[in-house]
This record gives C-alpha cells, sequence and structure tokens, in this order.
C-alpha cells in the first residue's frame, strides 16, 4: 500500500512540473513567451520573427543589428538611407512611376536633384531629350549654375533650363549650310561666312555692305524646318524658330505673305538632313541679312 502510494506522489509531482524544464520555456507576464508567443527581449536576441502591433517586422536579428527590410507604421520603405516614400526605382516624391530609370535620353525616368523634373523639349523639339531640370520663360529664371540658359522656340513658348552647349531641335532656329547669302562679291553659302566678311544689311533705313559681327552654328537632332518656296523660285530651308525681319517667325508664314519684299508662294514642314544650322549677324543697326534675295532677322541679335 505505501509504495503504491509513493508510485502515485511521483507520477503528480512529474505532472505538475511538465513545464518546468529550462527557463526558455515559461509563460508569465515579465519572461520566457507571452501570449503572443514572442521570444522574450530579456531572453537573447529577436529571431527574426516578431510582429509588434504596429505591423512592424524586425528582419534584422538581434536588436543593435540593421533592420535591412523594415517596414514601418507609415508604409514606407527604409532600405538602405532612404526617406520614408521615396524609392530608388519605384515611385518619386511626386508619384511618378519611373521603374528605376535615371532621366536621361530616350528616358522620362526620375531625377534626385530635389525641385527638378525630368522634363524634354517642348512641343516642336524631339521627345527623347530629357533632362532633370526646370521649366522657364527667360534666362532670369534659370537660376542654377548648371543650367543657365533658357531653351525655347520663341519668345511665346515656354521652354526648359539647360547647359550653355545644350540645344534642343528647334532651339537651332537657324538656316541650312547652302543658304545663299548676299554679298559684295556676289551670294555665298552661309556655312562658308566667317567674322568680318561682308554682307548685305539694312542699316539706319539703307542697304549698306557691313562685316560680319558673330557666327553662329548649332547642332540639330531630328530637326525639322519650314521650306518656304518664294515666287521668284527661289527655296528656304529655315528653322520655323528664325525671326523674319518685321518679327514674326517662319513657322508662321503663310503663301501670300512677304519675306522682305519677296511673296511667299508654297509653305511646308520638312526633315532636317543636315548636322548643324547656321546664322550669322552682322554689324549693323537691324542685324538683318538677305537670304536667296528676301529680308530676315537674325537669332544672334540680342
Amino acid at each position: 500500500m505505501l509504495r503504491s502510494q509513493l508510485v502515485l506522489a511521483t507520477l503528480l509531482t512529474a505532472a505538475l512540473c511538465a513545464g518546468c524544464g529550462d527557463d526558455s520555456g515559461p509563460s508569465d507576464a515579465g519572461g520566457g513567451r507571452d501570449s503572443a508567443t514572442r521570444p522574450d527581449a530579456g531572453g537573447g536576441t529577436d529571431a527574426g520573427g516578431r510582429a509588434d502591433a504596429g505591423g512592424e517586422i524586425d528582419a534584422g536579428g538581434t536588436d543593435g543589428g540593421t533592420d535591412a527590410g523594415r517596414t514601418d507604421a507609415g508604409g514606407g520603405i527604409d532600405a538602405g538611407g532612404m526617406d520614408a516614400g521615396e524609392t530608388d526605382a519605384g515611385t518619386d516624391a511626386g508619384g511618378h512611376l519611373d521603374a528605376g530609370v535615371a532621366c536621361g535620353d530616350h528616358s522620362p525616368g526620375f531625377c534626385r536633384e530635389r525641385g527638378t523634373s525630368c522634363l524634354s523639349c517642348p512641343a516642336g523639339g524631339p521627345l527623347e531629350n530629357y533632362l532633370c531640370t526646370t521649366p522657364c520663360r527667360s534666362d532670369d529664371d534659370c537660376t542654377s549654375p548648371m543650367r543657365p540658359v533658357c531653351n525655347q522656340m520663341n519668345p511665346r513658348t515656354p521652354g526648359i533650363c539647360t547647359p550653355r552647349r545644350f540645344a534642343c531641335a528647334w532651339g537651332a532656329i537657324c538656316a541650312a549650310p547652302d543658304t545663299p547669302i548676299a554679298t559684295p562679291d556676289g551670294e555665298r553659302p552661309i556655312a562658308e561666312l566667317t567674322v568680318g566678311d561682308l554682307v548685305y544689311s539694312v542699316d539706319h533705313g539703307q542697304i549698306v555692305a557691313v562685316p560680319i559681327a558673330r557666327t553662329g552654328q548649332a547642332e540639330a537632332h531630328d530637326h525639322r524646318v519650314v521650306e518656304v518656296t518664294l515666287t521668284s523660285g527661289a527655296v528656304l530651308a529655315i528653322s520655323g524658330g528664325h525671326p523674319t525681319a518685321d518679327g514674326r517667325y517662319f513657322a508662321d508664314l503663310q503663301p501670300g505673305d512677304l519675306l522682305g519684299e519677296l511673296e511667299v508662294a508654297a509653305v511646308r514642314e520638312v526633315p532636317y538632313p543636315h548636322p548643324y544650322t547656321y546664322d550669322i549677324l552682322p554689324a549693323s543697326e537691324t542685324g538683318t541679312y538677305f537670304a536667296a534675295g528676301a529680308l530676315i532677322g537674325s537669332t544672334l541679335r540680342e
């Protein structure tokens, strides 16, 4: 009988202590496992599976380690030091999907520089010329020393701030290299003229020969020009943003209009086959010159 009681007592004791074991398992308010089965902070490391009430996932391991994949309560992604809400290959601060592609040629991607947007040459220019820049109406709007020039088709249309040597396709607002220019020695191609050469211009109401003060050459990418056929039979291929002598632009010309004293017979827009466009500035009051017999303005006049 005594032996049976001792066996029963031993079995009861074993049943009561079944949960004791080591200190890693007890379930109480201060240690071991809490009601959410979370490993105790005093029990060593967070084994990568802790989820708190705010939804934070600490996948970094130890408390002093790196939270490499943490999603905070605000929904931002902290992955390598980026600010909440900003990713390197997702959506930028403005919500623009950039798919991880930086802004550049052929790519309307994202911009890292604060205050800039990925903009292309406005209507009339090739869409592939993307820059991280700002819109502008004049050079005064271009406050960055890296992009001091307002590249625009004409003063009536907004443009984008660009580096000094950058040109939108329509920024090449000049003439084809073989455009004949009136000089005392006869007509000469505009591409052959240099500073100091004499050309005919209007100065103080008189047609006189004056030296060229400046020449211009602009690179053209996917450029289109206005092909103007005059009633004289001459044909001019000049950018739409090039000024006429009376303050209009070649893009404004219509059949029946006068270009200087010559009448326009036909106008059409055509692809430009040359890599550069050209312009000159005569040293006269008006800065005008004669191209194929028609008086036109200069883009180089300030």
